[in-house]
């Protein structure tokens, strides 16, 4: 595992510094303001390349070389999550953000343990409400509203 996250450490500091370096070749129609085009994707960048910087350092102190198994709990866990965020994407497209996103949620939060359906649910709508709220109210970006509703 410790040559793999050197490795994806690596990869992700050049990436890094790759997106700053095309992020500085936009136009910037504002001027010299704070907030142009390019600021968004050299912050991500600079998120990126920091903690890439931290993986590659914690995996050099550390010494314990932890080998996970294709099969082990925690593996199968991760590929159940990217399937059903698999079919999350497929049915933002059919049935619309509002409807997709609190189902996801509560099928997440419940697959990772949590019993409450009470609180699952709330949490459910609640989050999608703030994501609603912050990209198509705050932003006006545009949500995907499925061919089913659009």
């Amino acid at each position: 595992m410790k040559k793999g996250n050197l490795i994806s450490a690596c990869l992700f500091i050049i990436l890094g510094i790759y997106v700053t370096m095309l992020s500085n070749k936009f136009p910037n129609p504002g001027g010299d303001q704070v907030t142009g085009p390019d600021f968004f994707p050299k912050v991500l960048s600079g998120i990126l390349i920091a903690l890439s910087i931290l993986l590659f350092v914690s995996t050099v102190l550390n010494k314990e070389d932890r080998q996970v198994g294709l099969l082990e709990k925690s593996a199968i866990k991760a590929y159940i999550t990217m399937a059903a965020l698999i079919l999350y994407l497929v049915a933002i497209n059919i049935v619309g953000f509002a409807i997709a996103t609190p189902v996801f949620l509560f099928g997440l939060i419940r697959f990772y343990g949590m019993e409450n359906y009470v609180k699952i649910a709330a949490s459910s709508v609640l989050a999608t409400a703030i994501i609603y709220g912050v990209f198509k109210v705050l932003l006006a970006v545009p949500l995907p509203m499925g061919i089913l509703f659009g």
